[in-house]
Parts: structure tokens; C-alpha cells; sequence
């Protein structure tokens, strides 16, 4: 007998809920707290425009607009790799091959050193195995990193030199020529004071890295 009301009572019970379950569902709904996803938007919203403006600077060149560019977003770039290397996400299925010159609209970022189908390494500039031949004004030299700074060594202690002159690829070896590095910051005489050692002010903001483009 007392099992038969429990029966009926929880029978009452789900008849309720159905009947009433419009009426819960508004109530429920309208007292819990609604999640303000504005920020979210916003956020969102304001990567896109970063995005759209970055895409915008890579059509913005002070050299040669003649190159076969391939434009790609950055991939990966390791912290503890951070002044050596970076991944981008295109590879040799647009035509990127070993040995091609990165840029951005500032000027040269590094060389394309490993890749397969979809992505690509690229050695930047301030890896400290990079050996670049550039030019400064009617002198060559070698474009590296010495002591942690960006150099331009094997220059005569005769080769005329100011401070702000700008430096470009020689187009010696497998880079295009006239491709904008930088400026010299400062000047110093090597230890056999028989060579030139130019300090280098990189055009390019390495600390802010998104989109970049592949001289193919």
C-alpha cells in the first residue's frame, strides 16, 4: 500500500515538471547570471584588425618590387630559440626552396634553412651562425653576430664609413642584391686595428615578428 502511494506521488511529481517545465526554464534562465562575452568579442576582434593591418605593412617596400613574393603568417617561434630561428606555414609547395631570403616591409629578416611541404625554418639574421655578404656604401663585408651584437666585419680600416650610413645585401652569393638591413650605429678598429667593425642597427623589429615574405 505505501509502496503504490509512492508510485502515484512520483508519478504526480513528473507530471508536474512537465506541465510547469516552460515556466522553470524561463525562471531558471532569467536568474542565472549571463555570461558577458563582450571582452571576448573585443579581444577577438582586435587580433583580426592586428592581423589586417600587419598584411597591409608587407605591400609597404623600399627596395626592389620586382621580387616573386610568397606572404605566410609566423608558426612558431621557441623562447629558448628566440634571436636564432623561426617557423612560418608555407613551404616548398608555394616554391620556397633552401636558401630563400626572408623579408618584411623594413627590410631582411633571414634565409630559409630547412623545410618541407607546408612550413618552413628560417635562420634569422641575428643567428649566431649566420654569414651574410653586405654592402655599405662602395665596401663589403660579412653581416653576423659577435659578442651578442649584430657586426659587419672584414672591412679595410681605410673604407670610408659614417655612422647612419645604410647597409644592403651585395648580391654576392644566393641573396639579391639591394635588399635593405639597416644603418651603422657606431664604428670601431679590430684589435689588429687593420680592419673596420661596424655596429648595426637592424631595420627590422625582430621582437615583434607576424607576417613575413619569401623572395622566391
Amino acid at each position: 500500500m505505501i509502496k503504490k502511494y509512492k508510485d502515484y506521488i512520483i508519478l504526480l511529481f513528473v507530471f508536474l515538471l512537465i506541465v510547469f517545465s516552460p515556466y522553470l526554464n524561463k525562471f531558471f534562465y532569467e536568474t542565472v547570471p549571463k555570461l558577458d562575452t563582450s571582452n571576448i568579442t573585443n579581444t577577438y576582434c582586435n587580433s583580426l584588425e592586428t592581423d589586417y593591418n600587419e598584411l597591409l605593412k608587407t605591400n609597404e617596400f623600399s627596395f626592389s618590387s620586382n621580387l616573386n613574393l610568397v606572404t605566410s603568417k609566423v608558426m612558431l617561434r621557441n623562447i629558448y630559440e628566440f634571436k636564432d630561428i623561426l617557423t612560418i606555414y608555407k613551404g616548398s609547395d608555394q616554391n620556397i626552396t633552401v636558401g630563400s631570403p626572408v623579408i618584411n616591409e623594413k627590410g631582411l629578416i633571414g634565409i630559409i634553412t630547412k623545410l618541407n611541404s607546408t612550413t618552413s625554418e628560417v635562420r634569422l639574421i641575428t643567428n649566431k651562425n649566420s654569414n651574410i655578404s653586405v654592402r655599405i656604401n662602395s665596401s663589403f663585408g660579412i653581416l653576423k653576430m659577435q659578442d651578442d651584437n649584430l657586426v659587419v666585419s672584414d672591412l679595410q680600416a681605410s673604407d670610408t664609413l659614417n655612422i647612419g650610413d645604410k647597409i644592403y645585401t651585395s648580391g654576392i652569393g644566393n641573396l639579391p642584391s639591394d635588399i635593405y638591413i639597416g644603418e651603422v650605429s657606431d664604428i670601431t678598429l679590430n684589435n689588429t686595428e687593420i680592419e673596420k667593425i661596424v655596429y648595426v642597427k637592424p631595420a627590422v623589429d625582430f621582437s615583434n615578428l607576424n607576417y613575413v615574405l619569401v623572395v622566391i
